[in-house]
């Protein structure tokens, strides 16, 4: 309670809903009441690591609100100033509350976001990318204040060996269409591998710009690494310029278009990586 208030103090938190403590990170998950119907959340774990904690879009009465699961070591290190985990956990909570600040702005702001549009799976795919970019932007850049001096050392590495091996995992993938024949299997193996890069980078440059600091400042050899892969840097540019204007309206938002920017640059890079959406003309 005593962090939460602390938060709250910078971050808007009437539309929490709960925070559960769990012995069983997994259980909890999997039985978590969202209030409609939805495939059982689990943990994630890849390249960076199983979660500790997330937050969860929940309907309550009618209105989005948000949940707070916490794995219990999580909160037993927020209990001691002296634990090896107590400004991690500080941070990662933060980051949490950040969600439902940004669940309640986005509830105020864009009541009918995320409802089903009709749209085909392509557009809901760039959407969803977009979207999961700019939440952790958004959620990294309210929480930096709060956040672990070693988290932009800690995230570097990881970006680096997510994007250095990128096109060669993805002519792997069109090289095993012709075998295969499985466009969804490679159209969803694609879009992993590219959708990540510019979802994982979103931490970090939401990191770095609620510091105030640029990449080149924070994460020399990430940028050093992009300004080298040219398909990419004109991309990340765009990508980083785009979210800056976007938190410049933030919260002041009228319709899902000012997602628009942002869904083009990840259409940009599936085409860098190999992969194009046509759209057929009607008859024809």
């Amino acid at each position: 309670m005593f962090f939460m208030r602390m938060y709250g103090t910078q971050l808007d938190l009437s539309g929490l809903d709960s925070i559960a403590i769990a012995d069983d990170y997994h259980e909890t998950l999997a039985k978590l009441d969202r209030g409609f119907k939805a495939p059982a959340l689990v943990p994630s774990n890849d390249a960076f690591g199983t979660d500790f904690a997330r937050a969860i879009p929940v309907v309550r009465d009618g209105l989005v609100k948000t949940s707070i699961v916490l794995r219990s070591e999580l909160a037993w290190a927020l209990d001691d100033p002296d634990h090896e985990m107590y400004s991690r956990a500080m941070h990662l909570l933060a980051h949490e509350a950040a969600h439902a600040h940004d669940n309640e702005v986005l509830r105020r702001t864009l009541p009918e976001f995320g409802k089903p549009s009709g749209k085909d799976s392509s557009d809901e795919y760039l959407l969803s990318t977009a979207h999961i970019c700019w939440k952790e932007y958004i959620t990294s850049r309210l929480s930096a204040q709060w956040g672990i001096r070693t988290y932009c050392g800690e995230l570097e590495p990881r970006l680096c060996d997510m994007l250095s091996s990128a096109k060669e995992k993805a002519d792997e993938s069109r090289h095993g269409y012709r075998f295969h024949q499985n466009q969804k299997l490679v159209e969803g193996e694609i879009r992993n591998i590219f959708g990540k890069i510019l979802i994982r980078s979103s931490y970090l440059v939401g990191h770095v710009h609620g510091l105030g600091k640029t990449v080149m400042e924070m994460a020399p050899q990430y940028c050093k690494l992009i300004n080298e892969q040219t398909w990419f840097s004109p991309i990340f540019q765009r990508y980083e310029s785009t979210l800056r204007e976007m938190h410049s309206t933030y919260g002041s938002w009228t319709c899902e278009e000012v997602f628009s920017p942002l869904v083009g640059t990840c259409q940009d890079l599936l085409n860098a990586g190999g992969m194009r959406y046509v759209r057929e003309a009607s008859g024809g």
